[in-house]
């Protein structure tokens, strides 16, 4: 008896919450617009729903887009080479000054706001590389950086410094944004991925990442200083005293409409800078629209830990890791600043979840009798 099987990709639990997340953010957008609204606030709301559309269409694409394991790593790697370019034009920029991107102009296009990439915090030029704030742009290298860590250790027929150089210029990048959502961000990734690694590789990892140090501490005088402080004096620093300041206002907000919000990106920034996006959303979609969005997160870090038990291949539980680890990353930084205001923090968090979504589709296509799941070594 024959047996055929639809070509569809499999059932995803990760597209199902993110479809449940894109309705409650449509039931945000009737509320706001039920309610007296100022004009601004309604640009704001009718601007969330695009980008709510642009996130969704992500997901969708990636998790069901992408047909194979080589074409997953293949996007992949392109990511990570990407993130080698805005890392060394962040190097660049901390060690000249010098802001580079001032300079970029596109065909057709004019300037609508100033591009600045240079900013100064305890004496040091903070690098924001190609994005729109150093946080953004520590943040983004935080969640590049175990993707080439899998493809560093993973892709052995490749050159050796072509595999270790992306790793390289990340991991140095990282500090000089002296972003505390960054370092948060590296550490949520190294404690997911490190206890998977042998213990040979772990230790020459600790004596790596101490080496990393001594070399920031001889090169840039005061920077692990400046680092450290950035934890040690949290009590005093006026970044985190005007977060916890804004609790206050934030609670007054939600207590309005606890369940479904104001309106999603209707809670302006000259209203307040929240730099926390979960208080921003129980402002925004209510406690509903948040627990949502939490699922979202939730489901693609359980997807990507299932994936891992499921494939027979360690190349693909390596990926799979990777990407859990990239996804976690990010989700623990969209409590330390406004995600949802950089887009390609937003955009990297969503198109991790589809990279989840399709490493599942790939694993669950290859426990099918008759499958196999091949990593292939692109020419």
């Amino acid at each position: 008896m024959n047996r055929t099987y639809s070509t569809l990709t499999p059932r995803q639990p990760i597209r199902s919450a993110m479809l449940i997340f894109f309705i409650f953010i449509l039931v945000s957008y009737v509320v706001a617009t039920v309610r007296p609204i100022e004009s601004l606030e309604l640009n704001g709301a009718d601007r969330g729903l695009l980008l709510i559309a642009s996130w969704l269409g992500l997901v969708l694409l990636s998790g069901d887009g992408l047909p194979g394991v080589d074409r997953i790593e293949s996007t992949l790697r392109l990511l990570v080479m990407t993130g080698a370019v805005v890392a060394v034009i962040g190097i660049v920029q901390f060690g000249t000054g010098n802001p580079l991107v001032d300079v970029i102009q596109l065909p057709g296009l004019s300037a609508n706001n100033d591009l600045t990439s240079i900013y100064n915090r305890e004496g040091f030029t903070r690098a924001a590389g190609t994005s729109t704030h150093p946080i953004e742009f520590g943040v983004i290298l935080s969640m590049i950086l175990p993707v080439a860590l899998h493809f560093a250790l993973s892709d052995l027929h490749r050159n050796r410094i072509v595999r270790w150089f992306p790793v390289a210029v990340i991991a140095f990048a990282v500090p000089i944004t002296i972003s505390r959502s960054a370092i948060v961000g590296v550490v949520v990734a190294l404690v997911i991925l490190l206890p998977t690694w042998p213990a040979g590789r772990r230790r020459i990892s600790y004596l790596t990442i101490a080496a990393l140090l001594v070399v920031i501490y001889v090169a840039i005088p005061g920077m692990i200083g400046t680092l450290t402080k950035l934890f040690t004096g949290i009590s005093e620093d006026s970044s985190a005293r005007s977060r916890t300041d804004s609790y206050a206002l934030a609670f007054d907000f939600i207590q309005r409409s606890p369940l479904f919000g104001r309106g999603f990106s209707t809670f302006l920034p000259q209203y307040r800078i929240l730099d926390n996006q979960y208080l921003g959303l129980l402002i925004e979609v209510g406690v509903v629209g948040t627990v949502a969005l939490l699922a979202v997160f939730s489901v693609a870090i359980v997807t990507g830990f299932r994936a891992r038990r499921l494939a027979s291949d360690p190349k693909a539980r390596s990926l799979a890791q990777a990407l859990v680890a990239m996804a976690a990353a990010g989700a623990c930084s969209f409590a330390t600043f406004d995600a949802f205001g950089f887009p390609q923090a937003s955009g990297l968090m969503f198109l991790s979840v589809g990279m989840i979504g399709a490493l599942s589709n790939a694993v669950k296509l290859q426990a099918r009798p008759g499958t196999s799941l091949t990593m292939t070594t692109p020419l």
